[in-house]
């Protein structure tokens, strides 16, 4: 198997730079190279001359600027920038001999790419693999030329953009394409990049751009016939119907409107047979709209328009009839509303389509023409129906792929529904229902079956080795005990799960004590250790704030001690437990879930995951061991550089790791990845980290097997040193002024002086060690003080109704 040490990415654009920054991230040295530029005149009063480095890599350092910028970010940690070297086609294409896979980024246009890769051909190793990110130009017709080494180990690898965000990458292979490559560069980007891979034909814009644009065009198409708003479209075609918030227009302006004419565009003038080759043809109020710059939110303005007006900014949408911006209209459809609060995607879908109102009849249609659209695409861009789905999942962030939808509305009703509308059913459909069992997919044993066409039978869903899924495993009965908020769940090899499914992932006293039974589970059997993991969209919110809120309001404070201590004693349970528990976090893991995380022996992370002690927002501070554990991890962090954290005069003490613990938690820093999570010091530097989700378990299961190797312990310790009331004074004092500048609140400033009283060991006249309980017992004492005042309870209220917090 090829080993990808090293990567060369031909292009410094967005794609490009996305790409390597992406690489950068996972820990891949790049080469970014770009053309040298043009020497001008600003070029000349910026003192460069045409040898300077800093003119000759122009591009290729504006990339990594932009990388710099980004927002949100396209790289886990700025950190990762120094992995990412500049160069240009001249003086550093030699360079490219070094790297094991060179991916080519430039224009979109064939002449430009053929003769980028004549060159790549002269300096390429036999062993090294040549990929376009090409969005639909042919693989074979970018191969023309050239010789039987390179045809060997050249494919197509189409990233979309945000490289970092989207999970898609298409893989097109030819003929005479040598297996291996395709099988290394799978391997590649699912294990090390994380990436999501399909496998397209060579037909023009491959699968996801194929279907996608057609699923736009179609809605566009109706949407100026049918006179629709702009806003009631997105209204209509978003989550309600199993799609991202940006639903249609929204996106076409994050991507750019001229980028989505050209793909289809690419459509209309290379598939002249395509049945539906008249939708491809972009309205005129379209072009207008490219013509005059109005491209999407790169130009400031497209289908919406972000404007200035009295004391606030208002978001004006575009009239599709006349091209003039205008203030949105509410929307309010009757079935929009019967799918509000459905959770599950399949039966949401379903209610909508259910309904007898405009927004129903436009999903219904555009939902049917998509679906006979992609029906209809098979084989030609595809084998199979699983690389669609997976396509518009990862590429589009569809919840579900159109065959699954089919499945969700019911394959027999929709194939009805479509004859009574007077429209062919696709063959595909009659094949399904009369040579399979009328599904599409089917669960047996634990396992996803996908109908395959050419045999007419239900074949196991391709699944990587490295794949382990909670759902399959409660399928094949492998749970050992569970209440409404959490399982038990064994994984195999003696390693045991403890799985959280209550609303949100919110911690409660069933979640405690499942955690609880977990650990004498495994200390009782002599198992190797526990994992902490589900698959929900975030690891934890944090607890459960509307049982703590409804305990304040009735003055239940033993209750409301009770609950904190156990979570506490469970948290500490979690640290030094007889065999090595895991975390998996993903996603939001905020206050309590961070509290978990932080507790636990060690942690496996995806790469996306959005980590925090955020309870000041809701006007209170961690009480399940999140100050005592920052305190901790900063003090670790500022031992690492050196910084003597024990002293108790002289260079560092231990002011610094307050001060540092104080400004993780009394500003609520929520770290953008796992990586900037050690920064943070939410995580610790020997935490390891996983950049696809789906093996999350897998390696967090395999870290609790290779812990158990060595395992020894930890015992609590006594021994942490804080600055008592000499570094309380110093903080209120800080805390004070910002008070008085006003850029905090009266009950922030009271939050912040409890924080600094918990972080510098409460009243203790001097500095002092104490113990880890010591700590824990000041941080349950100033959570339920601050649980008792009505500011706070104010706040907590607040967040439950709106989603966002109070400053009062």
């Amino acid at each position: 198997m090829r080993q990808i040490k090293k990567v060369g990415v031909l292009g410094a654009g967005v794609m490009g730079h996305g790409i390597a920054a992406h690489l950068a991230g996972a820990g891949v040295p790049v080469l970014l190279l770009d053309i040298v530029p043009k020497f001008g005149e600003a070029d000349q009063k910026a003192g460069l001359n045409e040898k300077s480095p800093a003119f000759r890599n122009k591009f290729a350092l504006a990339g990594i600027e932009a990388i710099k910028k980004s927002k949100p970010s396209v790289i886990y940690s700025q950190r990762d920038l120094k992995l990412i070297t500049p160069g240009n086609f001249e003086d550093d294409w030699d360079k490219l001999k070094d790297c094991d896979w060179i991916v080519e980024v430039v224009v979109e246009r064939l002449d430009i790419k053929q003769s980028v890769f004549a060159k790549v051909e002269k300096v390429m190793q036999p062993h090294t693999i040549v990929s376009s990110n090409t969005s639909g130009l042919p693989l074979h017709s970018m191969a023309e030329g050239r010789n039987e080494n390179f045809k060997k180990n050249f494919i197509v690898t189409h990233f979309f953009n945000p490289v970092r965000y989207l999970k898609l990458v298409e893989i097109i292979s030819s003929s005479v394409t040598d297996p291996e490559v395709v099988k290394d560069m799978a391997s590649f980007l699912e294990d090390k990049l994380g990436k999501g891979v399909v496998y397209a034909k060579d037909t023009p814009n491959f699968i996801a751009n194929r279907i996608g644009t057609f699923a736009f065009m179609a809605a566009l198409k109706r949407v100026i016939d049918e006179d629709y708003k702009v806003e009631e479209v997105d209204k209509i075609l978003g989550p309600a119907m199993g799609k991202p918030k940006s639903a249609m227009f929204r996106t076409a302006d994050i991507a750019g409107i001229d980028t989505l004419a050209h793909v289809v565009k690419n459509t209309f003038d290379n598939c002249p047979k395509d049945e539906q080759h008249a939708i491809f043809v972009m309205p005129d109020v379209v072009n207008k709209m490219i013509t005059s710059g109005w491209t999407g939110d790169k130009a400031g303005q497209g289908f919406y328009k972000k404007v200035k007006g009295e004391g606030k900014k208002e978001i004006l949408s575009i009239n599709l009839k006349t091209g003039e911006y205008g203030p949105q209209g509410e929307v309010k459809f009757a079935s929009l509303k019967a799918a509000k609060g459905i959770e599950e995607v399949g039966p949401r879908i379903k209610a909508v389509l259910a309904g007898d109102d405009r927004a129903a009849d436009f999903a219904w249609k555009v939902t049917r023409d998509t679906l006979i659209y992609s029906a209809n695409r098979i084989p030609e861009i595809a084998d199979d129906i699983v690389n669609v789905d997976r396509a518009m999942r990862w590429g589009f962030n569809w919840d579900i792929g159109p065959f699954e939808v089919l499945d969700a509305i019911g394959l027999k009703e929709a194939v009805e529904r479509i004859k009574k509308d007077g429209l062919a059913i696709p063959a595909l459909f009659t094949q399904v229902l009369e040579k399979g069992e009328g599904v599409f997919y089917k669960r047996k044993e634990g396992k996803t079956l996908y109908f395959d066409l050419k045999t007419n039978t239900y074949q196991p869903v391709p699944t990587r080795s490295n794949v382990l899924l909670l759902k399959n495993l409660r399928e094949q009965n492998k749970i050992i005990e569970s209440n409404g908020s959490a399982s038990l769940i064994d994984l195999g090899d003696g390693v045991l799960c403890l799985e959280f499914h209550s609303k949100m992932n919110a911690i409660d006293d069933e979640i405690i004590n499942m955690g609880f039974k977990g650990l004498e589970h495994i200390k009782s059997q002599n198992l190797a250790g526990m994992v902490i993991t589900n698959e929900s969209d975030n690891f934890s919110v944090g607890a459960n704030l509307m049982l703590l809120w409804l305990e304040a309001q009735q003055g239940n404070w033993d209750k409301i001690n009770q609950i904190v201590k156990a979570f506490q004693d469970f948290c500490m349970a979690l640290k030094y437990s007889p065999k090595p528990v895991v975390a998996a976090p993903f996603g939001l893991t905020l206050g309590g879930g961070c509290e978990i995380v932080m507790g636990s022996d060690a942690a496996r992370v995806y790469a996306e995951t959005y980590i925090g002690l955020v309870e000041v927002g809701v006007g209170l501070i961690p009480g399940g061991g999140g100050c005592k554990n920052m305190l901790l991890n900063c003090e670790a962090a500022l031992r690492a550089k050196g910084q003597k954290v024990w002293a108790s005069t002289g260079d560092g003490g231990p002011f610094p790791k307050v001060q540092r613990a104080f400004e993780r938690i009394g500003f609520a820093k929520v770290a953008t990845s796992a990586k900037e999570g050690v920064e943070l010091d939410y995580l610790k530097p020997t935490d390891k980290f996983s950049l696809n989700r789906d093996s999350l378990v897998f390696d967090a299961k395999q870290d609790v097997l290779e812990m158990t190797k060595t395992y020894k312990p930890a015992t609590p310790r006594e021994d942490i040193l804080v600055p008592g009331v000499g570094g309380k004074m110093a903080m209120l004092s800080a805390i004070r002024g910002f008070r008085a500048l006003g850029q905090i609140s009266e009950h922030d400033g009271f939050i912040a002086e409890k924080l600094s009283h918990v972080l510098c060991g409460g009243d203790i006249p001097t500095q002092r060690l104490v113990s880890e309980q010591y700590l824990l017992d000041l941080e349950r004492e100033v959570f339920l003080q601050l649980a008792g005042t009505e500011k706070s309870q104010a706040r907590m209220q607040f967040m439950l109704m709106n989603n966002k917090p109070l400053r009062n």
